[in-house]
């Protein structure tokens, strides 16, 4: 049956600051054209490739998820509807998904030439692609739930000739595919299919483009825009790396009444701060405000700043315990006192106050995955289930801090520790926001902790973290997080597996920590198994969660959102959730900018229309 799934992912207000003087002499008189976004990145944060079946990650999916739909989406009161799918079913156990594509449904060139149909077999050559070993896809283990998918991959990578029959992808006909399960019923599987790894891909066209090695063209799709086709509402027009880029709108697109934009502006502005400059002229429709900025527009009166919607990512710190350059931090991170030590000498407030001047509170994290990101049927958040019920208090304690600071004191000093504990946190060079926000990182821990026990030496990296940083092991910290891609705690707690994706105990150029995780692996699993009773499902890996708060392998940042915009987009005409805040399908700019008290009222229409729907926001 078709049916309308709960979504993860709870939308916060967006919040009024008392801007309490008159604000007419503060309105701002620039107008916007509604038919046109105008967006930006800053400099270096360009793409780095359009191949969305091998990229996970954000600058690309941010481009590639307006020219590439899915077979469905998310609305903007989080409802899930048909993209180029326009049914779909599944079987009792949830095990099997068929997905029936729309009529007409075209490929296009980047000239806007149809190039040919977009079938089934499409979908079916999209995962052969990312199952390939040589094109070295990040989205592998996404295409594992499908039955046989793992193995064939394997196979593959054993240099075997295994045959596609033994994955779970079948083209029923032109109009018709098919997915089968690995492990079960996956109940959550029509959230994964939102995801670049289940998305179509044109087999002629890829193995015909040019390759310099003499073979066909699969490692050379999508290192230009006339390297991909199109089948999304957008198609890129100019371009130039690290400058302004244009989309025009996809004459063959299936939806062009829900098109909004009839160009698409981006431009590369020298840093965050410099975009209010923009908006102002009315050269961007939007501005974040640094913490600097929200306090002098506060003091002009400015009506127009409204903080955004918390998200459902939680940001954390990882902990590398293989460090290259020093064996007392190694084994000071592997031992768990001195971790909780860090767990609970860490003030989040002081380090977010960069970001949020103002209810520096309301980002407070307390766990690994974000609230809101996985929700049950009777509306009971995962991030108070099972274990994580006692994980609900800001985790910063001075007093308890201290205590697990003398037990890894005594414990380390009978190892032959020698004190202070040199930890290393590197940050991207030429960013004011990040410099600051590591010496508040660092000023957190040494006050808290002293500098007796840790020291934080703190150091710039150029231009890639993993490869001047990571690779080379001479960190101790880092900061990131995971957005889930499919609305399933799986899909935030395998990251941190013995051979996740943010934490590998074999390969230190793999993940950001490497701790043999043996009995969290096994809480996992277990939970994994769980595919009957959902609550059950969740208070497993709820339990699991706890067990990697408790042994402190992460220590929770923040949650993301929460900072301060001036606007002229609705918030809440944008897609409620789903993997990308950058899909432009659907959205409402104004002709103005927007005041806090106006977006304050498309909130309550959101609210009300959602509940009209069933939905109940807390």
């Amino acid at each position: 049956m078709k049916r309308r799934t709960l979504i993860s992912g709870l939308m916060s207000a967006c919040f009024i600051l008392g801007a309490c003087s008159d604000s007419a002499s503060n309105e701002y008189s620039q107008k916007f054209d509604p038919k046109v976004y105008q967006d930006f990145i800053t400099i270096g944060q360009d793409y780095e490739t359009l191949n969305y079946l091998i990229s996970m990650k954000a600058v690309d999916g941010r481009v590639t998820t307006n020219f590439i739909d899915g077979l469905v989406t998310y609305d903007r009161y989080g409802q899930t509807v048909g993209s180029l799918a326009e049914s779909w079913e599944h079987n009792e156990d949830n095990s099997v998904w068929t997905f029936h594509l729309r009529d007409g449904l075209k490929w296009t060139t980047r000239s806007g030439e149809v190039y040919g149909d977009l079938t089934a077999d499409d979908f079916v050559y999209g995962v052969e692609y990312i199952l390939d070993p040589s094109h070295a896809s990040l989205n592998t283990e996404m295409v594992f739930l499908l039955d046989g998918a793992r193995e064939y991959y394997e196979a593959k990578e054993a240099g075997e000739d295994p045959s596609m029959d033994m994955v779970g992808v079948k083209a029923i006909d032109e109009k018709t595919i098919q997915y089968t399960m690995a492990d079960g019923g996956k109940p959550y599987f029509i959230s994964a299919a939102m995801y670049q790894a289940f998305k179509p891909a044109n087999r002629q066209f890829i193995e015909s483009l040019p390759d310099s090695n003499g073979l066909d063209g699969t490692q050379t799709f999508g290192n230009s825009p006339d390297n991909i086709l199109y089948c999304g509402m957008y198609l890129m027009g100019d371009y130039s790396k690290d400058s302004e880029k244009t989309y025009v709108k996809n004459p063959n697109y299936w939806d062009p009444e829900n098109v909004t934009f009839d160009k698409v502006v981006v431009k590369a502005i020298r840093d965050n701060e410099s975009a209010l400059e923009y908006f102002e002229r009315g050269e961007l429709n939007w501005a974040p405000l640094s913490a600097t900025q929200v306090m002098a527009e506060q003091e002009k009166g400015n009506a127009y700043i409204v903080q955004r919607e918390l998200y459902k990512t939680n940001y954390v710190l990882f902990l590398n315990n293989q460090t290259s350059y020093s064996d007392d931090t190694n084994k000071a991170m592997s031992n768990q006192n001195f971790r909780k030590s860090l767990f609970h000498g860490f003030d989040q407030d002081m380090y977010n106050e960069v970001n949020i001047p103002e209810n520096v509170e309301s980002v407070r994290a307390s766990t690994f995955t974000g609230v809101g990101a996985f929700i049950t049927s009777d509306n009971q958040d995962y991030t108070t289930m099972g274990g994580l019920a006692e994980h609900q208090d800001y985790p910063y304690d001075k007093t308890l801090a201290e205590e697990y600071k003398q037990k890894a004191i005594e414990e380390l000093t009978a190892e032959g520790v020698s004190f202070p504990i040199v930890l290393r946190y590197t940050y991207k060079s030429g960013n004011e926001t990040v410099a600051q926000q590591a010496q508040l990182l660092k000023q957190s821990f040494e006050t808290n902790l002293g500098t007796d026990y840790i020291t934080i030496e703190l150091g710039e990296y150029a231009s890639s973290w993993y490869t001047e940083v990571r690779d080379a092991g001479t960190y101790a910290l880092h900061t990131g997080g995971w957005t889930p891609d499919y609305a399933d705690p799986i899909n935030n707690l395998n990251t941190m597996m013995s051979t996740g994706q943010l934490n590998n105990v074999n390969d230190l150029k793999q993940g950001l920590s490497h701790f043999d995780m043996s009995v969290y692996d096994e809480m996992v699993n277990t939970a994994n198994a769980e595919v009957v009773d959902v609550n059950k499902r969740y208070e497993l890996f709820a339990d699991a969660e706890a067990y990697l708060l408790d042994q402190a392998y992460v220590i929770p940042l923040y949650r993301s959102g929460g900072t301060y915009m001036v606007t002229s987009v609705n918030t809440y005409s944008k897609p409620y959730s789903g993997g990308d805040s950058s899909y432009l399908k659907g959205w409402e700019v104004l002709d103005h900018a927007i005041s806090a008290e106006e977006m304050e009222g498309y909130r309550q229409e959101w609210i009300a229309e959602r509940q009209k729907l069933g939905f109940n926001d807390q």
